[in-house]
């Protein structure tokens, strides 16, 4: 599935279905709650934002960062179908997470709903934000579901918990890719912990990824076994990124960066190009040196190695880098309260992102 149309082009083919739909503004709206609104929480702070480095934005090269409380988080699955039934003993579905507003009582006296209606749980309408936002903070992963052909994805489940062993997703992944015969530790302990690196590397995460990084690879792991159209969306704390996972063959992130001043005067000459009068359509703020903050998408393919069977010679494939950029974009910035002069945007056809190369290395 290509990831062009989460932010899209006002030029662009009309998206397509409602999970599409659904998509879209959910990227859209965890563009806002993940990546804008934590930048103004670090600045009402007085804490320096966490800006990720060039040299780390491939996920493979990422040195490990410390939690950042100021930055939302987010872990969200949706589906385009019911949870396949093959899958249900390693997510948590059970009546006591389904969203209702008692259930949301119990999980969390910080979350108080009176009722809840139908239109908070379609996730391809505006209605459901405020829902989003109340139930974010509650730890796991919130689903949504396509619950009936022709419907849009609602709203299921809260607070899921993705059980399955680390263990049997890495044997997994390398019997898939041909790096091991049959067990995980057939070639000894160093051999396995090297596999598991690049296990949370295939899913574009850090090789120490734990806790929901490490859920979310499993859960796109199994969803993609399943043969189901899915995205798994996870913005952190530690890198401040969010990240996209879905049944193509593609990763695709998010984050801010702040651009050098010969990077500001191309992304003006970039903009100008598809017909803005400046860059500020695509400016979240300038910091207190002027330096342009924006929202940059990455996307990256996965490499020779983390493809393909029967690999022999293993060793030296699981040294090598198993994801690699092949297109980066400066996003067009989305409407929220944070940042009012993008709410009345006066050029409405401008493209949703604009190419702009950035952390690609050199050829």
């Amino acid at each position: 599935m290509s990831d062009m149309t989460e932010i899209g082009r006002a030029d662009a083919a009309p998206i397509a279905d409602r999970f599409s739909t659904a998509r879209h503004k959910l990227t859209e709206f965890l563009i806002g709650y993940s990546l804008i609104e934590s930048y103004f929480a670090f600045i009402r702070a007085r804490r320096p934002y966490p800006f990720m480095k060039r040299e780390a934005v491939v996920p493979g090269s990422a040195v490990p960062r410390s939690e950042q409380r100021h930055q939302n988080t987010a872990f969200i699955i949706l589906l385009d179908e019911p949870m396949p039934e093959t899958l249900i003993k390693h997510f948590r579905l059970r009546k006591s997470n389904r969203i209702t507003p008692q259930n949301l009582a119990k999980m969390s006296s910080d979350v108080q709903i009176d009722t809840i209606t139908p239109q908070m749980l379609d996730l391809s309408s505006p209605e459901s934000d405020d829902l989003l936002r109340r139930i974010l903070p509650i730890d796991y992963a919130i689903l949504g579901e396509r619950l009936a052909p022709g419907t849009a994805p609602r709203l299921s489940h809260v607070h899921v918990k993705i059980e399955r062993l680390t263990d049997n997703a890495i044997r997994e992944m390398g019997l898939d890719l041909g790096y091991v015969e049959r067990r995980l530790f057939e070639r000894g302990e160093d051999y396995a912990d090297s596999l598991e690196e690049k296990f949370y590397e295939y899913f574009g995460f850090p090789s120490n990824a734990s806790g929901r990084k490490s859920a979310a690879a499993m859960a796109a792991q199994m969803l993609a076994k399943a043969g189901t159209r899915f995205c798994v969306m996870l913005a952190n704390q530690d890198d401040c990124r969010i990240t996209l996972l879905d049944d193509g063959p593609m990763v695709t992130q998010y984050m801010l960066i702040r651009l050098e001043p010969e990077e500001a005067a191309r992304l003006l000459r970039t903009a100008r190009a598809f017909g803005a009068a400046d860059a500020a359509p695509y400016t979240l703020v300038r910091d207190e040196h002027n330096a342009p903050i924006v929202v940059y998408r990455v996307d990256f393919a996965r490499s020779a190695p983390a493809r393909g069977k029967r690999r022999s010679d293993g060793d030296r494939l699981l040294r090598q880098p198993w994801l690699e950029i092949v297109d980066e974009w400066i996003v067009k910035v989305p409407a929220t309260g944070q940042v009012e002069a993008m709410e009345a945007d006066p050029v409405p056809d401008l493209p949703g992102f604009l190419p702009f190369a950035w952390a690609r290395p050199a050829a």
